[in-house]
């Protein structure tokens, strides 16, 4: 999947501002501009006030601002680049160099959640970072982006590379599944969309051939129930119930690699 799926060229921004609150409404301005929201405002409250109940620094020079509402029918997403970097009491105490910021649907979609999911990939690794520390321009930052999302997306659908992972998380599946699990959802949703087309279909069931059976399973189970399978873990609880989790089960989320789950509500966790 092409990084323009997400953020295209006028939507990589480097920041004038220092501040956290300035920079936020610089992204958000630049947005207006780009006609991609009617009320930069607006949704410069929303934000703010989703900042004061939980910070989203999320460590390694990131930070994923963001809102779910029902004025937006599809992901919206700005990527802003801080050259000085910016305090933002993240949960590593780093400044911020980088904002992800997104718009999301109340139904939030998978799109959005293979979007953090890459983002994570490519901030927790020396390497990948590495290579957006380097740019010294949008048109660099954006090629340095387009380069790891197509790596990524390599990554998942690399049948060598799965077979060469041994680990197993909780329950006993694999971590690689939950990015491959992602892609799938998001193809099916297209089909519940009415496309049907047989270059989806093909990739639906290329998909289904290589996840591990038991993730498989449980994840169709979940559909079954109409229950979106994916939620983020926000610093102590499920996107998806908004329930906290054990301060044990937190732990042994923290210390693994590998998948988890709510243990409230069953969806398959992304750790931010």
């Amino acid at each position: 999947m092409k990084i323009e799926s997400f953020i295209t060229k006028e939507q990589v921004v480097y920041t004038k501002s220092t501040e956290k609150q300035l920079v936020i409404k610089e992204l958000l301005n630049r947005l207006e501009e780009l006609k991609k929201i009617d009320d930069a405002g607006r949704f410069y409250a929303q934000i703010m006030h989703r900042e004061s109940l939980e910070n989203t620094g999320i460590g390694r020079g990131l930070a994923i601002p963001h809102i779910r509402t029902d004025s937006v029918k599809e992901l919206v997403s700005i990527f802003g680049i801080s050259r000085e970097g910016i305090e933002y009491h993240s949960l590593d105490n780093m400044p911020v160099r980088y904002l992800l910021l997104n718009i999301v649907p109340t139904e939030m979609g998978t799109k959005y959640l293979y979007l953090v999911g890459m983002m994570s990939w490519i901030f927790t690794d020396e390497a990948r970072k590495k290579d957006m520390d380097g740019a010294k321009t949008k048109v660099q930052a954006f090629s340095a982006l387009k380069k790891n999302a197509e790596l990524y997306f390599t990554t998942l659908t690399d049948k060598s590379s799965q077979k060469m992972t041994t680990s197993h998380g909780l329950g006993g599946i694999p971590l690689y599944n939950l990015d491959l699990l992602v892609r799938l959802d998001r193809l099916n949703h297209l089909v519940d969309e009415g496309e049907t087309s047989d270059k989806i279909m093909n990739k639906i069931e290329e998909l289904r051939k290589i996840v591990d059976r038991k993730s498989l399973a449980y994840y169709e189970k979940m559909r079954k129930k109409n229950l979106s399978p994916f939620a983020i873990l926000e610093k102590k609880s499920c996107s998806g119930c908004h329930m906290d989790l054990a301060p044990y089960y937190l732990a042994k989320i923290k210390e693994s690699k590998d998948i988890a789950v709510c243990n409230h509500c069953g969806r398959f966790l992304i750790v931010i």
